[in-house]
């Protein structure tokens, strides 16, 4: 039997039914058979093809806290474009996101000036 693989699709979530865990693709060279995922705790990882096709995957829904690894960390310390008109040039859709999430948090509250 024959077992179907899902292709990785960078801005795609996705959950290992081995272990439960959810992550986003966020890179994928078909060149170099290669894949970069960022799990909901923030971390990031490389996968082979090789991996990525032994996994037992099934696509899944953001999960509600995948940014709180991030919710102390402002943008400039990401290397992050410091407003949403630039993130829309980001090539990460969870820069984009991160950044909405940094906006939203300090909308209203006053400019300093140093």
């Amino acid at each position: 039997m024959m077992v179907r693989t899902i292709r990785p699709e960078p801005g795609e979530w996705y959950r290992d039914r081995q272990n439960g865990n959810a992550f986003q693709v966020v890179g994928f060279d078909e060149e170099e058979g290669s894949i970069d995922v960022q799990f909901a705790d923030g971390a990031v990882e490389e996968l082979l093809m090789e991996d990525w096709d032994a996994m037992t995957l099934a696509r899944c829904e953001q999960p509600e806290d995948w940014a709180a690894p991030f919710d102390d960390i402002e943008s400039d310390e990401l290397g992050l474009p410091e407003s949403s008109a630039d993130a829309h040039g980001a090539e990460l859709p969870m820069e984009r996101a991160l950044l909405d999430v940094e906006e939203k948090r300090n909308a209203g509250l006053p400019d300093y000036d140093e």
